[in-house]
């Protein structure tokens, strides 16, 4: 597919944010591509922000700034505090901004709303510790939760959802936006933490919580018009790749590289993309059981130094209670 201006250099840079994305957003309609293609790109640049400057006032200002010129002027991003791989990005902002500007004002509306108020909801939480799967929630449906009703929207908005299915779609929307991310974080994991970002306060929650965030994306997908063959495929490919991660998250020895399965699993996937049984089945076969949420009785308050070693019974000296992770006696 040949793109030219005012679209060509965002599509020419997609491949480097990534190479599966740019594979499958070529299924879109044409017109909903760009827009699609263009309100991603935009929420990765967010998302740089959020990842890559450590400094919290400063990151609130550069999110601010990056939402507030969406329609004119410019961020004016310091490119220096970004690592090398974020750079083909952030290097274009100024190009992924002249591209929203060239989209039709309805495109435009629907995708300035949602990077914004991403931009406003990663502000609230770069300072605030994810403690429990509510906090994590709310998290996800800032960086994710978004996306899946800006996709939904713009699916709309370029007339191929009827005002009763959009009514339909929309809450779904949120789960599958939440179900995708919940897969990135569970990934990540590892790297994240290494890096002093905690997002997971309970693995077992939180795979509990995507149990149920993923039938709803399930559901979404099957919302779908069955004629809208590429959008389902586009939903599809991604939810079922979720799965298969999912499904390797403990096989260490796995290859990082499975580009014959990657191209086996969207092949079988536009194949039964308009048929929802085999879409239901085919997301039971990937998915790995995940475990029931049972809500627990409420953590008790950490309790003192001095009742914890009245407990154990024991007369631990503060330095073996240091050593046991608890700290020191209180004076």
């Amino acid at each position: 597919m040949t793109k030219t201006s005012p679209f060509a250099t965002c599509w020419r840079i997609l491949p480097q944010v990534s190479r599966s994305f740019a594979v499958v957003i070529r299924w879109l309609p044409k017109g909903l591509d760009d827009a699609v293609m263009v309100s991603y790109l935009l929420c990765r640049i967010a998302d740089t922000l959020e990842d890559s400057v450590r400094d919290v006032a400063e990151k609130r200002r550069q999110l601010a700034r990056f939402g507030d010129s969406l329609d004119e002027g410019s961020p004016e991003i310091p490119l220096d505090a970004f690592p090398a791989t974020y750079l083909g990005l952030m290097t274009n902002t100024d190009a992924v901004l002249a591209s929203y500007r060239a989209l039709p004002a309805s495109a435009r509306t629907i995708i300035r709303a949602r990077v914004q108020e991403m931009c406003g909801g990663m502000s609230k939480w770069c300072d605030k510790e994810i403690v429990t799967v509510q906090d994590q929630n709310e998290y996800c449906y800032y960086v994710a939760g978004l996306v899946g009703l800006m996709l939904t929207d713009l699916f709309h908005a370029y007339g191929h959802v009827s005002d009763r299915d959009k009514a339909q779609l929309t809450p779904l929307a949120v789960d599958f936006g939440l179900a995708l991310q919940k897969v990135n974080i569970l990934k990540d994991q590892s790297e994240d933490e290494a890096s002093g970002r905690f997002l997971v306060p309970d693995r077992h929650e939180l795979l509990a919580s995507l149990r149920r965030d993923g039938e709803g994306a399930l559901a979404y997908l099957q919302a779908l018009p069955s004629e809208e063959r590429g959008y389902r495929i586009f939903c599809a490919w991604s939810l079922m790749m979720g799965a298969v991660t999912i499904s390797l998250l403990d096989h260490v020895h796995v290859k990082q590289s499975r580009r014959d399965d990657t191209a086996q699993l969207l092949a079988r996937t536009a194949a039964i993309a308009e048929d929802n049984a085999a879409l239901g089945a085919l997301f039971a076969e990937l998915m790995p059981r995940l475990p029931e949420h049972v809500p627990g009785a409420p953590l008790a308050k950490p309790e003192s130094v001095e009742t914890f070693r009245a407990m154990l019974a024991a007369p631990l000296t503060d330095a073996e209670l240091r050593r046991l992770g608890i700290g020191a006696a209180r004076a």
